[in-house]
C-alpha cells in the first residue's frame, strides 16, 4: 500500500464509511502485505490496532470494545502521514548477520556429523548381519563357501528373516547371550533406521 492508501483508509474509517472493526482488518491486511515498509506515521499506528484487534477478539463480537484510543491514535497518523512515502528503515547489521551464519553453520555440520555417524552404525550393522547370516547358513546346510555367501548374502537383507537367521547365528555359533543379540539385530536396527528417517526428513540426506 502506497501513503496515499493508508491515508484513504484512514480518512474512510475516521468519517464514519468503515467501522472500526473493518478498518482493524484492512489495516492488518495492508500491514501484512507491506512486510513493516511502510510509513512512520503507519508504523507508529500500528501497536494501537494491534491492540484494538486483541480487546475484540477477547470480546468475542463487534461493536463491544470502544474504539476512542484506536481513533485518537488514527487521527495523530493521518496529521502526520505526508504524500512522500516515508518508510520505516531496515537496515542491515553485519554483525549479527555474520553470527547468524556462524550458527547455521555450526548447527548444520553437528547435524550432518550425526546423520553420518548414524549411517556409518547402519552400514556396520548390515555388514555384521550378512557375516552372521552367511556363516549360519555355510554350518547349517554344509553347503561350500560361495554358494553359502552368495545365499547368505541375499537372505540377511530380507526383512525380519535376515534378522532372525543372524540372531540364531550369533547365540547358536558365537554363544552370544540372547539379550545382546537381541539388541545388536532387533533393537538397534530398528533405532538407526527410525533416527535416520527422522533426520532425512528433517535435514536431508547426510552430507559429511
Amino acid at each position: 500500500m502506497t501513503p496515499a492508501d493508508w491515508r484513504a483508509l484512514i480518512e474512510a474509517y475516521l468519517d464514519g464509511r468503515l467501522s472500526a472493526e473493518a478498518f482493524m482488518r484492512r489495516f492488518v491486511d495492508g500491514w501484512r502485505t507491506s512486510g513493516g515498509a511502510v510509513p512512520r506515521a503507519i508504523a507508529a499506528l500500528q501497536p494501537t490496532v494491534e491492540a484494538f484487534e486483541a480487546d475484540v477478539l477477547d470480546a468475542g463480537e463487534e461493536g463491544a470494545v470502544s474504539d476512542d484510543e484506536l481513533r485518537q491514535a488514527a487521527e495523530r497518523a493521518l496529521a502526520n502521514l505526508s504524500e512522500e512515502p516515508s518508510v520505516t528503515p531496515h537496515t542491515f547489521d553485519r554483525t549479527r548477520a555474520r553470527e547468524d551464519m556462524r550458527r547455521f553453520q555450526i548447527q548444520m555440520r553437528g547435524c550432518a556429523g550425526i546423520g553420518c555417524l548414524i549411517a556409518l552404525a547402519w552400514v556396520a550393522l548390515c555388514l555384521l548381519q550378512v557375516f552372521v547370516v552367511i556363516e549360519w547358513v555355510q554350518r547349517s546346510f554344509d553347503w561350500p563357501a560361495l554358494p553359502s555367501t552368495i545365499f547368505g548374502a541375499v537372505l540377511a537383507f530380507v526383512p525380519i528373516v535376515g534378522n532372525v537367521v543372524a540372531y540364531l547365528g550369533a547365540t547358536e555359533i558365537w554363544s552370544w547371550p540372547a539379550w545382546i543379540a537381541a539388541i545388536v539385530f532387533f533393537a538397534a536396527p530398528a533405532v538407526t533406521i527410525l533416527s535416520g528417517w527422522q533426520r532425512y526428513r528433517q535435514f536431508g540426506p547426510p552430507r559429511g
